[in-house]
């Protein structure tokens, strides 16, 4: 999957009451101006991506 294909994906769950979406909402919003805090949110989310794809629900991380 292709970085823009996954940072789409991830922004798809911006609309969601869930923790996942507020990660999202987060992140797309670069709340707190830090790079750290930006890299543990990519770090989260890649970990709910996972999580889809081993799910087999059409994703391929590879």
């Amino acid at each position: 999957m292709s970085v823009e294909k996954v940072f789409e994906h991830i922004l798809s769950w911006v609309s969601e009451d869930s923790h996942r979406g507020r990660l999202a909402r987060a992140f797309q919003n670069n709340m707190g101006n830090s790079p750290e805090l930006q890299a543990k949110r990519i770090g989260l989310l890649s970990i709910y991506l996972e999580r889809e794809a081993h799910r087999k629900r059409g994703l391929s991380l590879v």
